[in-house]
């Protein structure tokens, strides 16, 4: 039931359409750009820069937090492109549970 199949993932083509045109929201650490879609389910795509997140695994660790919590709310959001980017270096400094309630803050926008 909660699946995360490649076919819920962005390719580098649908982020050229998402960059172009969007919707645009943020908070204090992340961008995030969101686009209709045409299919009957929700896509995500993540971008943490190497500037932003030195070390890889620190980088996979925030992109398995993200997928997981749009693993899990794809049923309650909308049928949208969405396009995920960390931009603030002070990402690191903050633990685990408020890096969830800023994810969770920012997804509130697009819940049914």
């Amino acid at each position: 039931m909660f699946n995360f199949t490649k076919n819920k993932r962005l390719i580098s083509l649908n982020f050229n359409f998402i960059f172009k045109k969007n919707n645009k929201l943020n908070n204090s650490y992340f961008i995030m750009l969101n686009k209709k879609n045409k299919i009957k389910y929700p896509r995500i795509g993540i971008i943490i820069p190497k500037k932003i997140v030195h070390k890889t695994y620190i980088r996979n660790k925030f992109k398995r937090i993200i997928r997981e919590y749009f693993r899990l709310n794809q049923y309650s959001i909308f049928n949208r492109d969405y396009v995920i980017i960390l931009y603030n270096k002070n990402i690191l400094k903050i633990n685990i549970f408020s890096f969830k309630k800023h994810l969770e803050n920012i997804w509130f926008y697009f819940k049914k």
